[in-house]
């Protein structure tokens, strides 16, 4: 199969066009440097050529600096999306879009199911559902995968950020009234890599670790996973006490066992599998 990965130096794009590339595919690589996504879909299939999928790795991930740059959010998360699929179809191409939790609106209090209405309250959450919407209209073979506080080896990331002020200042403080599931770019990867492979057909799949937590459950853990952990110390705090430019939903679980791929394990014990990985910079002498 002739994969093609648009956006292949982020955090998750290079994560697949590693994963894709140790399971001996062939990957076409594409981003800013050496694509142009404001050309016609025509212009830009003919630079692809030949594909069998098509992963959509680009995003305007800034949650808040979206809220003043509403233009570029709507153009890289939901105009380039839409564009993106125009392109699969033209190639007959199955294409796999990258999509967020931040479509719902946090209001729940059950996990969301991938039928469940969306419900925005961000400028990111809003251009991500409209990626949704163009790639939903495009007329391609497509799958948004969902997906939820991601963290990785390859690029910036919460649990980074965390270990990066823990072993710098000794002690954090972390949000705990936001609930989600932290997810592994890795496993993201294989769920991605399983529909390429598999003709589940699947038009909405929530990719996201098993399980639930806050974001100073994860802040603990990953302090636990650096040497001599109990020094340090964390902090937990209200939404209100940590203001942000953006509204975080207040729980963003999302229901990952309505498939017929792969369903990523629990959150906790992948972060233990991935953590060496992932803190790999703070793990050695």
């Amino acid at each position: 199969m002739r994969w093609v990965v648009i956006g292949d130096k982020g955090l998750f794009g290079s994560e697949m066009t590693a994963y894709l590339e140790e399971k001996g595919e062939v990957v076409s690589r594409f981003n800013r440097t050496n694509f142009n996504l404001d050309e016609l879909p025509e212009s830009l299939s003919r630079q692809i050529g030949p594909a069998d999928v098509l992963v959509n790795a680009i995003g305007f991930t800034a949650v808040d600096q979206a809220e003043s740059e509403l233009y570029e959010a709507n153009t890289v998360n939901g105009i380039y999306a839409g564009k993106l699929a125009e392109v699969a179809a033209i190639l007959g191409a199955k294409f796999f879009h990258i999509s967020t939790d931040y479509v719902f609106d946090g209001e729940s209090v059950t996990p969301y199911g991938t039928s469940a209405a969306t419900n925005p309250q961000s400028v990111y959450g809003k251009s991500k559902e409209l990626g949704e919407q163009l790639v939903a209209q495009s007329g391609a073979n497509y799958t948004i995968f969902r997906t939820s506080w991601l963290y990785g080896a390859h690029g910036k990331n919460f649990a980074k950020t965390i270990a990066k002020k823990l072993t710098e200042t000794g002690s954090v403080k972390v949000v705990n009234d936001q609930i989600g599931t932290p997810t592994w770019t890795r496993d993201l990867a294989e769920v991605v890599y399983a529909h390429g492979v598999n003709a589940f057909n699947e038009k909405i799949v929530h990719a996201v670790g098993s399980g639930s937590g806050s974001w100073f459950d994860f802040a603990r853990e990953v302090a636990a996973t650096l040497p001599e952990g109990e020094k340090y110390f964390l902090s937990p705090v209200s939404t209100e006490e940590f203001p942000t430019a953006a509204k975080r939903p207040a729980f963003s679980v999302l229901e990952n066992s309505d498939t017929k791929g792969p369903i990523i394990g629990d959150w906790h014990e992948r972060w233990k599998t991935a953590a060496p990985e992932v803190l790999a910079e703070f793990l050695t002498d």
